[in-house]
């Protein structure tokens, strides 16, 4: 369940001085709405209750990609993202409802081997209708690493997970599974921090 007032919540702006705390905080750092829903505040998703679903705004990689390939400041950023918030929140509610618990599971996964949310999820749907979530996380062991999952939710009891490791930008493996209610934690949960500590010895 989501509890929040999308009322109060489309009201708030974003700041530039939320947007200098999330980049002071660093990799791993999300925008999410605050306890009382009637603005936003800088968590690391480390830190977070993977219990409860929560919509994600903005993450520390998505900042460091708008200030990289748009040119904006802060200020800039800040209000762009205000916009895109008012303009989409509605819809990122709605995919973050529908998301089973598998998603969910297969995220706090994911973060017990320490790899941490590190942008906004990205929503779509495929052409057989299945509900297609793309997420990007950072390794907390070195930051040169990222990882992003993309899981298709066709059936709420099973979950197609796609995982693909990156180093310094470049692709280094990816893995698949079919995820189920009885399937346990995802062989590639662990996998991924065993291969990318190997990549890095061998490029270092």
């Amino acid at each position: 369940m989501i509890d929040l007032n999308l009322t109060r919540l489309l009201a708030a702006e974003v700041t530039s001085e939320d947007l200098l705390a999330l980049a002071g905080t660093g990799p791993g750092a999300v925008i999410v709405p605050d306890a009382d829903s009637s603005g936003y505040a800088v968590a690391r998703a480390e830190h977070l209750d993977w219990n409860r679903r929560r919509i994600f705004i903005y993450g520390y990689g998505d900042l460091c990609l708008d200030l990289a390939l748009r040119h904006r400041d802060l200020t800039g950023a800040a209000a762009a993202l205000t916009r895109t918030a008012r303009a989409d929140l509605p819809g990122w509610v709605d995919r973050t409802r529908w998301a089973t618990s598998l998603v969910w599971r297969v995220r706090e996964d994911l973060h017990r081997h320490g790899l941490h949310l590190n942008a906004r999820p990205q929503f779509s749907t495929t052409e057989d209708g299945g509900l297609r979530t793309d997420d990007t996380f950072t390794w907390r062991e070195d930051r040169r690493v990222a990882v992003t999952l993309c899981t298709v939710q066709r059936q709420s009891h099973s979950l197609l997970a796609v995982l693909d490791l990156y180093c310094a930008g470049r692709h280094v493996t990816g893995w698949s599974e079919r995820i189920t209610r009885t399937s346990g934690v995802p062989r590639f949960a662990g996998l991924a921090g065993e291969r990318a500590r190997l990549h890095l010895d061998l490029r270092d």
